[in-house]
């Protein structure tokens, strides 16, 4: 049932549907103009996240409306949970021209409703781990979140690299074959991540819904670009890999292709050989072949296995730095 929200502040809140995408993406787009997040979303991106299952199209994600004009909203995107908690991720944003105005903190409070509720109802039983990521140069939002009780946990870095001159590629370690990805290894390349990603800060594992809806399943992916190393001996299981996606909105707004290394990683009893450093520079010589500009991607700053130098050697430099807020819940039960 969709929710209804009361009129507050000369505001109504309300569920944003399909109908809404364009005035979504036209915020977005203000968004971005202003605060130089180098995010870009086009509505097919919009309607892709409305098609998640994990959220409740009519609750999770709310606009702010002003005559019945767009001036901010709110998702809440419930993720998985590990042993220790489970972990709801926030996003929402206010236009320009209406920040200052208290539309924040009226989208905050309900956003905050919202995610303990989702909490009650998936993992009571569990702490909740609630999550928020923005631009650390962005101050009104860093207040905004401190005074709904997030602190700031650690960093990521947006960094890019120009393909013009990148290198041939290494060879694959030996002992071990490269191979291109297929829909056949969908499984094992999701069964890779979870535990290449185990020890990593706040990972929690994804869901078979997750990875098809963000994954397999979205029209970012780029498949032809995707590559997954595998041991001769046991070729179905996956031990290291890199997934790229393609985001049509930032070329549509820079007129600049740009490749997103979506996800690099290796189980970790083959770390420290050499393999992620072989597929990644065997992804950016098939980006560069592929005719794209440049190619980006995001590292977290406490991240375990040293990737910030990694992609530091294959020439990425960064661009950006973002905040990652938590706020912990306690156990509903």
């Amino acid at each position: 049932m969709e929710a209804a929200y009361a009129r507050r502040m000369d505001m109504e809140l309300r569920a944003l549907g399909r109908d809404d995408i364009p005035a979504w993406a036209r915020l977005l787009a203000a968004v971005e103009e202003t605060d130089q997040s180098g995010e870009h979303y086009n509505e097919a991106d919009l309607a892709e996240e409305m098609d998640n299952p994990d959220i409740t199209v009519g609750e999770d994600i709310v606009g702010a409306f002003e005559d019945r004009d767009l001036v901010g909203y709110f998702s809440v995107f419930p993720r998985s949970a590990n042993e220790t908690f489970q972990k709801v991720h926030l996003e929402g944003a206010v236009r320009p021209d209406r920040r200052g105005r208290g539309v924040g903190s009226l989208l905050a409070r309900t956003m905050l409703e919202r995610a303990d509720v989702l909490h009650a109802e998936r993992h009571p039983d569990l702490p909740a781990r609630l999550t928020a990521t923005g631009p650390s140069s962005n101050a009104s939002q860093a207040a905004l979140l401190a005074d709904c009780g997030f602190s700031v946990e650690r960093w990521n870095f947006l960094m890019r690299v120009k393909l013009a001159d990148t290198p041939a590629p290494p060879a694959i370690p030996e002992g071990l074959g490269l191979r291109g990805y297929q829909p056949s290894y969908a499984s094992a390349m999701h069964s890779a991540h979870n535990e290449a990603f185990l020890d990593h800060p706040d990972f929690t594992p994804w869901s078979d819904v997750m990875w098809k809806q963000w994954v397999t399943g979205s029209r970012n992916f780029r498949p032809e670009l995707s590559y997954v190393v595998v041991e001769p001996s046991e070729p179905e299981r996956v031990v290291g890999y890199v997934q790229s996606n393609e985001y049509d909105a930032h070329f549509e707004t820079t007129g600049r292709r740009e490749a997103f290394v979506a996800k690099l990683g290796t189980r970790r009893e083959f770390r420290r050989r050499g393999i992620a450093g072989a597929l990644l520079q065997h992804a950016l010589w098939a980006y560069r072949e592929a005719g794209y500009d440049e190619a980006s991607l995001d590292v977290d700053s406490a991240n375990p296995t040293g990737a910030l130098g990694l992609y530091e050697r294959a020439g990425f430099e960064v661009e950006s730095r973002w905040s990652n807020y938590v706020l912990d819940r306690p156990a509903v039960s």
